[in-house]
């Protein structure tokens, strides 16, 4: 027992080091979300409130009082807690750098392969398939890619794998403690990801058919421990009474899709809404998505892998035959609802081939396809052991080849994906020139992507905050900055720079790609 514990530790360990390696630099840029996380989590760690002034936020708005303040369709924007308060408990003890805010969700990561290990070391009480579930799901390159972001899309799973450990122990031995475990765990994790209020949900009410078909035992403590922590939205709601139709009005907002949300809320478009909800889900399906570029977005994909390794499907297939052959248990059931459902949040959404929105397929389509890898091990048939065996022994390979990419050709891709403004290298530029003072006031373009989250985390992270004071936002447009006095920068868009009277080229930085989307003016 011992031995495999610390087996056990030793893998994860190496885990944590590949999910956590060069986390500060690969990928180089931090993105919009990632700095507004940041900024937030630093505000938190070190004076218990966000930038707004709320004490320890049940959600946080992202405004910030020295920001450009954007006016935006459904008002407020609010993100969920979980993420923040992750990134918070790394600032008490570490100062903020990229390393730091993507480390927990990289811990995030691997804490995810261990729980499925322990889901199906519970369930089938085989090490091996045990073993092999974890190895799918580390080496499932949207996996990793998401666990080195400092963004919240991964944080479901733990919930999602907890409440499967939950699960297979009451499925075997029904009890109101295990039944109130279950709810408890998908409850939090209504407060992880915004998709998370529509699926924790439907995991609670898939448990209480699992109950009700065994005898009902449990339903009520399910229950009452998912609404435990759904009541903690009373009183915070009651302060900001706002806030739910703020989410609702910015989930509904699209990109080029109408969404079911805003179909059914208007009455009308909901047949195109419909047929776009439907082909949305079906191209989470899709063979060349799942299996060859892994998505269109080169924030999740290097587009040179799919989302799975190649070797995962052949154990899925032969998973998927083998619960069809024995029967629908409670266990398979379930395993199925949640790997089908899992693209409903971004099909309603109307949001096709973004696995960022459909993370619970990750998961999902590892337990199935370790379902086959336990009919193989049995399997009679020599020829079906040995294609297992070049279906796992194929995953390391594959991954191998991914890590090569992601760490070499894909970073100027996530570079771009990350922040096409490149503003890393302006900040720089930036921060250098002021440290010489006599600077009395930066300028910076607000369309810039939110350029105020970037600006906030290099200034914080390089010890001048006070520098944000001293910036005002304008449109782009130096002909706004009459006012402003000599020795003043701005910062514009090089496709829409023009030299000026009264104002000099400073620099225009040079990004990963080699672009320079940015221009570095000085007032005369």
């Amino acid at each position: 027992m011992r031995a495999a514990a610390l087996a056990g530790a030793v893998a994860a360990a190496v885990a944590l080091a590949l999910y956590a390696y060069r986390i500060g630099d690969a990928p180089p840029y931090v993105g919009l979300d990632e700095a507004h996380f940041a900024n937030h989590a630093y505000s938190i760690a070190t004076t218990g409130r966000d930038l707004s002034g709320n004490r320890l936020p049940l959600f946080i708005a992202l405004e910030d009082p020295l920001g450009d303040k954007p006016s935006l369709p459904w008002g407020t924007t609010w993100y969920h807690p979980l993420g923040f308060y992750l990134i918070a408990s790394v600032l008490t003890v570490a100062p903020l750098t990229e390393w730091a805010i993507r480390l927990p969700f990289a811990i995030a990561g691997v804490l995810n392969v261990v729980l499925i290990y322990l889901v199906v070391r519970r369930w089938h009480g085989h090490r091996m398939a045990a073993a092999g579930a974890a190895l799918l799901l580390a080496m499932t390159p949207a996996h990793f890619i998401l666990g080195r972001l400092a963004l919240d899309y991964l944080l479901p799973l733990p919930f999602i794998l907890l409440w499967l450990y939950c699960l297979a122990g009451l499925l075997r031995e029904p009890s109101r403690i295990r039944a109130a475990c279950a709810g408890l765990v998908l409850g939090a994790g209504c407060f992880s990801y915004v998709s998370s209020w529509l699926m924790m949900p439907v995991y609670a009410i898939v448990t209480a058919a699992a109950l009700c078909v065994r005898g009902r035992r449990g339903v009520v403590a399910l229950a009452v421990g998912f609404m435990l922590p759904i009541a903690l939205l009373a009183p915070w709601v009651a302060f900001h009474p706002e806030m739910p139709g703020n989410i609702i009005a910015q989930y509904q907002a699209g990109e080029g899709r109408r969404s079911m949300f805003t179909a059914v809320a208007s009455g009308s478009g909901v047949t195109a809404a419909a047929r776009d909800a439907v082909a949305a889900y079906w191209s989470y399906f899709d063979p060349s998505f799942l299996l060859v570029y892994g998505g269109s977005s080169r924030l999740v994909s290097t587009g040179a892998v799919g989302v799975w390794p190649i070797g995962l499907v052949v154990l899925l297939a032969a998973g998927l035959m083998r619960i069809v052959r024995q029967g629908w248990t409670a266990w398979h059931a379930i395993l199925l609802a949640g790997f089908f459902l899992a693209p409903l949040p971004a099909a309603l959404k109307g949001e096709p081939f973004a696995i960022q929105r459909a993370v619970a397929l990750l998961p999902f389509g590892a337990l199935i396809a370790t379902e086959g890898l336990v009919a193989s091990m049995a399997h009679s048939s020599r020829v079906v052991r040995v294609a297992v065996l070049v279906a796992i022994a194929s995953v390391p390979l594959q991954f191998s080849g991914f890590l090569r990419d992601y760490f070499g050709g894909y970073q100027p891709s996530a570079a771009r994906a990350l922040d096409p403004t490149a503003f890393r290298e302006t900040a720089s530029i930036l921060v250098s020139a002021l440290e010489h003072g006599g600077v009395e006031q930066v300028a910076l373009t607000t369309p810039l992507y939110d350029v105020s989250a970037k600006w906030r985390f290099y200034c914080t992270k390089n010890g001048r905050e006070d520098l944000l004071s001293r910036t005002r936002y304008f449109g782009g447009d130096v002909a706004e900055l009459n006012d402003v006095p000599a020795g003043s920068f701005a910062v514009v868009e090089s496709a829409a720079f023009a030299p000026r009277d009264g104002w000099t080229l400073v620099s225009a930085p040079e990004s990963l790609s080699g672009e320079r989307p940015l221009t570095l003016l000085r007032r005369q």
